[in-house]
């Protein structure tokens, strides 16, 4: 952020040098728009390089917190069937060698309902990521609209220039000013939005982190629970037989 505030303070200085250079050029030269209107030109396109570039770190940054959102609930989905994995399969293995000790046992099911049960645990998350994604596409494409309004200020700023050429023969001076007015305020917009999506991603990652220690204690209930369940099956099954 700072170095797009940075770099745009340059280039308003240089365009200030060349207008003053061009003010002692003669009249008839003066009225052409050609020196000005490639100042701006070149100008607006290397701020929106730069602006480009950071635009694709940020968004970089915000899909890697969208991806380890998204591990982090596969990582505790997953470490959570490994830890049942054991009392799981000695329990079937019980009941297929025993059938009568649960008729309605039933694999498939049990698995699917601890996946249901683990995937509650993690909703808070799944949700803030959803959130998340929603919000920083947002504001990416408020960057992005930015990005497209400086490549167009140099040919919104000609046109405005050649239209005062009539009352004014120094026109290019009206189109000189509104490309530093222009540049001026879009860089402060740049410098909000790049402020509100940087916020956003430490709002993000604090969050996440808070809500993955209130999954993961989720989980471990989860997980108490279905071994305590399972437990008592094969014991119901091993008094039985």
């Amino acid at each position: 952020m700072m170095r797009i505030s940075g770099i745009i303070v340059i280039f308003c200085l240089t365009l200030a040098q060349k207008s003053h250079a061009l003010e002692v050029i003669s009249e008839t030269e003066t009225t052409e728009y050609g020196p000005v209107t490639m100042v701006m030109d070149s100008l607006a396109q290397i701020a929106v390089n730069v602006s480009d570039e950071s635009t694709i770190q940020m968004q970089s940054k915000m899909n890697r917190t969208v991806q380890e959102i998204a591990g982090n609930m596969e990582v505790l989905i997953s470490n959570a069937m490994s830890e049942l994995s054991d009392a799981i399969y000695e329990t079937n293995s019980l009941f297929i060698a025993n059938p009568d000790c649960n008729p309605a046992w039933n694999l498939e099911e049990l698995i699917a309902n601890v996946t249901n049960q683990l995937s509650g645990c993690t909703a808070t998350l799944s949700n803030s990521m959803e959130s998340f994604r929603y919000n920083a596409q947002e504001m990416v494409g408020s960057i992005q609209t930015l990005v497209q309004q400086i490549g167009q200020l140099p040919h919104f700023c000609q046109l405005l220039g050649a239209s005062t050429e009539a009352v004014a023969p120094l026109g290019f001076a009206s189109g000189n000013n509104c490309f530093l007015r222009g540049m001026t305020e879009i860089n402060q917009n740049m410098a909000q939005a790049m402020h509100n999506a940087s916020l956003l991603l430490v709002r993000t990652r604090q969050q996440s982190q808070e809500q993955v220690a209130q999954s993961q204690q989720c989980s471990d209930l989860v997980v108490s629970e279905i071994r305590n369940f399972l437990s008592e099956e094969r014991a119901n099954c091993n008094s039985s037989t």
